[in-house]
């Protein structure tokens, strides 16, 4: 018996919404919502990204990177029993992006803060809380972006690109078809979230290519 694969099947070489490397996903399935464009760079401006956890705002720090070449520092909410790892002053330079940035200890975010408006540095950081509080004390311009909501429209959008990058290079097209109403399931699962919709979509195209095939 000849072994098929799956996925082949469809048109596809591998699941669409498996893990692959942020910056290339980035590239191949960026959706422009109106914060495409990166701050300025030594504004003297404190930039904080808010929004849900899994909402984008990681990937926007690293889009926005992309085109300034700024240092970039995380503070990954597993690691906060870290001690080394999170009393540690964040970088600064012309502008700096800084990830979850609520668990930076107050101290060292004043004092680099402190730092970076004296030098005008730019600051960029995604966080679950607000920060400007510590922006506005030490001078700096602060601008607060709310990562807009997920909807069915920019969802759909992202997966037809996920789906297109995955085809197979000589597949006519993809036989596997999302309707408005998986798309409208996976959103209210999703809780508003870009990572566990795209868990979602992986469970649905597995379990579409796996019915498939029987």
């Amino acid at each position: 018996m000849t072994y098929s694969d799956p996925y082949h099947q469809v048109g596809l070489h591998r699941n669409p919404f498996g893990s692959e490397d942020m910056m290339e996903l980035m590239q191949i399935s960026w959706i422009d919502r109106g914060l495409s464009s990166a701050p300025p760079v030594r504004a003297k401006l404190f930039v904080q990204i808010r929004g849900a956890e899994g909402s984008g705002k990681t990937s926007h720090l690293l889009y926005w990177q992309q085109q300034t070449n700024g240092v970039y520092a995380s503070y990954p909410l597993e690691r906060i029993r870290q001690v080394s790892r999170r009393w540690r002053v964040p970088p600064i330079g012309d502008i700096a992006y800084w990830d979850e940035a609520q668990v930076i200890p107050y101290p060292l975010l004043l004092m680099a803060l402190a730092q970076a408006a004296i030098y005008k540095s730019t600051i960029v950081v995604a966080t679950h809380t607000d920060l400007s509080w510590a922006a506005q004390w030490v001078g700096l311009t602060v601008k607060t972006i709310q990562i807009p909501t997920l909807d069915k429209e920019t969802l759909l959008n992202w997966a037809h690109l996920r789906m297109m990058a995955a085809k197979l290079p000589n597949a006519p097209e993809v036989s596997l078809h999302l309707t408005p109403e998986v798309i409208a399931e996976i959103l209210v699962k999703s809780g508003n979230s870009w990572r566990t919709a795209a868990t979602l979509l992986h469970i649905w195209v597995a379990t579409a290519t796996h019915v498939r095939d029987l």
